[in-house]
């Protein structure tokens, strides 16, 4: 890039790359909004910048810009320096909260100033119901839903209030006692190093794991469906677990989904043909607006799809692809593996999402069982993924990445467009709860299905 022009006129310049590039490659631009109104968005941005706006200000266009497509696939990252700074210098907000029903509350690894399960009322003379808003409108998200957002602020509470409300040396909080009783404090910024440093240090739980409780409930966990981050063998894990379920003749089953975010796509439909008592469809369709694909990484050895040709695309009208059924394997009608006939419940949260949502979408649709927890993460009609492209912005080189493929569920048509799966029992942990390790939403699984979880 011309390193003469002005400071706006390279803000300018990435900006078009990034527009171009979203226009030309992104399937779902107008998912949940109009054509128009996503236009008018961009040229809102464009008009915005000047020579007064800054990195920070323009990074934080971006992620406004990017909740309101209305994504979690989307990413942004900050330019390289600020990068450095936000790692090595800056000074954040330091109590890790917990976001339950709109309220925040002080997680049981907070820095000690404030007693574990107190509520925070406000900092900085700002109430904590009017903050949460300010910092959600950065935070990508699939359609409308926001339980995922709360999971994200519970994580990054600290970076988030930082880019909207700048960086200050001390802290002025009014929090709640359990008793009910205001108290004041003034706590001093860290930096993030020492945030994480003071995070919860449990013993790491297995991603895959299988139990069988008394009065023969069987208890599956899957906390994430990315090969790379097994230890073990995902296809062998279920062949032996729904091999065990028959021969114990196991009628009650519990699958744990919490904090799943996803992985590989192919892994949910496997999952589900373990459950599933007749043929199923999984995809109703694939999309894509372009034929210019890096079909290096749609390889079957790297991904779960067919080795993906252009003669794999059927063209259904202007800029717009659609994936015929030898694309990939989710496309074919998937028929019942070992079936598994009992009773299902499924426990969720916020972080249920990508793959995890595809495959409780499903579920959910086929009616194979209840619902436990909160909203998913991930939309009930399908999401916006698969192989991701990657960019980085010419001149100020934030990094960019966003799904090629139009992902649409085989799904009964929704209630409300944009939402998850909504379960049938809406479950929530008390901040005392969280404090106590008291796993209300297994337990309540366990009561569902006849004992209680001793």
């Amino acid at each position: 890039m011309n390193s003469n022009i002005n400071h706006a006129d390279r803000l300018r310049q990435d900006f078009t790359f990034f527009r171009n590039s979203i226009q030309n490659t992104y399937p779902s631009l107008n998912r949940y909004s109009d054509e128009k109104t996503m236009s008018a968005v961009f040229d809102s941005c464009y008009a915005s910048i000047s020579e007064k706006t800054t990195d920070l200000e323009f990074y934080k266009m971006l992620k406004i810009l990017m909740s309101k497509m209305k994504d979690g696939h989307l990413y942004c990252s900050l330019p390289p320096a600020l990068e450095t700074f936000r790692s090595e210098r800056a000074s954040f907000f330091p109590v890790k909260l917990r976001f339950i029903d709109g309220k925040a509350w002080v997680d049981a690894v907070a820095a000690p100033q404030i007693p574990a399960g107190s509520e925070i009322i406000s900092i900085n003379k700002r109430p904590i119901n009017a903050v949460i808003p300010e910092l959600f409108k950065y935070i990508v998200s699939d359609g409308n839903i926001q339980t995922k957002k709360y999971h994200i602020l519970n994580n990054f509470f600290y970076f988030y209030y930082f880019i909207e409300f700048g960086e200050t040396p001390f802290f002025d909080v009014d929090y709640k006692l359990k008793d009910g009783q205001i108290k004041s404090i003034k706590i001093k910024a860290d930096l993030e190093k020492n945030i994480l440093k003071n995070e919860n240090t449990d013993v790491h739980q297995p991603l895959l794991d299988f139990s069988i409780k008394s009065n023969q409930i069987a208890l599956i966990t899957i906390r994430s469906f990315e090969p790379s981050e097994l230890k073990i063998d995902y296809s062998d894990f279920l062949k032996n677990t729904f091999k065990k379920i028959r021969d114990l003749n196991i009628k009650k089953l519990i699958i744990d989904l919490r904090g799943n975010t996803g992985g590989r796509d192919t892994y949910g439909s496997q999952l589900y043909s373990y459950l599933a008592n007749k043929p199923f469809k999984y995809y109703k369709s694939l999309q894509t607006i372009s034929m210019k694909m890096d079909f290096d990484k749609f390889k079957s050895n790297v991904s779960s799809y067919n080795n993906l040709t252009p003669k794999m695309f059927k063209k259904i009208h202007d800029n717009r692809y659609q994936l015929t059924k030898e694309a990939h394997p989710n496309l074919e009608i998937i028929y019942p593996d070992q079936s598994y006939n009992g009773e299902v419940w499924f426990l969720i949260d916020g972080l249920s999402f990508s793959t995890t949502a595809e495959f409780c979408a499903i579920a959910y649709s086929n009616k194979r069982g209840k619902f436990i927890g909160e909203e998913t993460g991930g939309t009930y009609d399908g999401n916006t993924s698969g192989v991701q492209s990657e960019l980085v912005l010419p001149n100020t080189k934030m990094e960019i990445s966003f799904g090629t493929v139009k992902y649409e569920m085989a799904v009964k048509t929704a209630k409300e467009i944009g939402r998850g799966i909504i379960p049938e029992y809406k479950i929530q942990p008390t901040s005392q709860d969280i404090i106590n390790k008291n796993d209300v939403q297994l337990n309540f699984a366990f009561q569902l299905a006849g004992q209680d979880n001793n």
